[in-house]
């Protein structure tokens, strides 16, 4: 059986997909699978043997409607016999429309919109928690006989070539690494930067210690780059690697710092030890990274949390009491009580 596997979506998404893709690649060698996704997202996949990757350029040649058909012109030739759309979007409904048509039979992930509506409008302190996302992909693939299991560990160890460019740009590793990740595209899932410094300024003074900031955009970028020039002991990552160099350094890490966002599960896939910070969303929602446990998370219980899922939404009463209320000291704390455990 040949199944592609569509999914466009963040990366925290996409990475989701990598746990049971392990499980399938290792119980059915019979079976063929293909992911459809971003092209830049391929490092995740190239460790399974029985696992293909068709990039898409989906801001560039595969843009728009346009972009879309170009794609189902390349797909049609493989000769799926399964398609599995994990993302549910105009795009990929639209591409497995077309694949149906030519008679492919077609699964969609249950996105769970009544139970997430009702998780956002009573609160998480009057409602329950929501699938996880491994669970809810777990049952699209048990929807064609193919069962998961939950022995992923980590990801394979990075190539020589990525493990090489970590070492040029940052050195040997000598101590404690602590990578921190606190920006996030949504206003509600970013710590605020006040409260990011001083976790930052406290652990450069700790010997023997270095600091690597994850981020992604131009506004990011500069802000991360100001802070590595602010601090003796932080590099800004964003800059320096490409996705399978990040996650050659990130294995080598010896905790992540992240809001809820895509490192968290980048991370979490190194087997890299998690701190999530949590602000409007909330991790009932079903989105913490593989085996993440709730004593990983921090955050400040309100009545109105979660105000969205995972989307940008304005706070309610204006000043995103979530994350102003949670105390950099937390924060330091949880990450001191993992580097200990360690």
């Amino acid at each position: 059986m040949k199944v592609l596997i569509i999914c466009f979506s963040g990366i925290s998404n996409v990475a989701s997909v990598v746990p049971l893709l392990d499980s399938l690649n290792r119980n059915y060698a019979q079976h063929r699978f293909t992911v459809l996704s971003r092209s830049f997202l391929s490092p995740l996949f190239d460790s399974f043997e029985q696992v293909d990757f068709v990039g898409a350029d989906i801001r560039g040649e595969h843009k728009g409607v346009f972009g879309a058909f170009k794609l189902i012109n390349q797909l049609k030739e493989a000769k799926f016999d399964v398609v599995i759309d994990l993302q549910g979007s105009w795009r990929s409904r639209l591409i497995a429309r077309f694949l149906k048509f030519l008679g492919k039979r077609v699964y969609t992930v249950d996105k769970q919109r009544t139970e997430t509506h009702q998780l956002v409008h009573r609160g998480a302190s009057k409602y329950k928690p929501l699938k996880t996302i491994f669970e809810r992909y777990s049952d699209v693939f048990a929807k064609i006989g193919l069962e998961t299991d939950a022995q992923f560990e980590k990801l394979a160890p990075a190539s020589v070539s990525c493990r090489q460019k970590v070492l040029e740009v940052y050195g040997e590793k000598k101590g404690t690494w602590i990578g921190i990740a606190p920006l996030s595209i949504a206003r509600g899932k970013t710590l605020p930067l006040r409260k990011t410094k001083n976790v930052i300024r406290y652990f450069d003074r700790q010997p023997d210690t270095t600091i690597f900031l994850f981020g992604a955009g131009e506004m990011e970028n500069e802000l991360l780059s100001d802070w590595q020039t602010i601090f003796q002991h932080v590099y800004a990552v964003h800059t320096s690697l490409q996705l399978g160099e990040e996650l050659a350094l990130m294995e080598q890490l010896d905790v992540m710092v992240s809001m809820d966002s895509g490192n968290m599960h980048l991370a979490a896939l190194t087997a890299t030890p998690v701190v999530s910070i949590w602000g409007a969303t909330h991790r009932y929602a079903g989105f913490l990274g593989w085996k993440q446990t709730p004593d990983t998370c921090v955050e400040v219980d309100f009545s109105c949390r979660p105000c969205t899922a995972h989307a940008e939404k304005k706070c309610h009463y204006g000043d995103y009491r979530c994350l102003e209320s949670i105390a950099s000291e937390n924060i330091i704390k949880k990450i001191t009580y993992i580097l200990e455990k360690k």
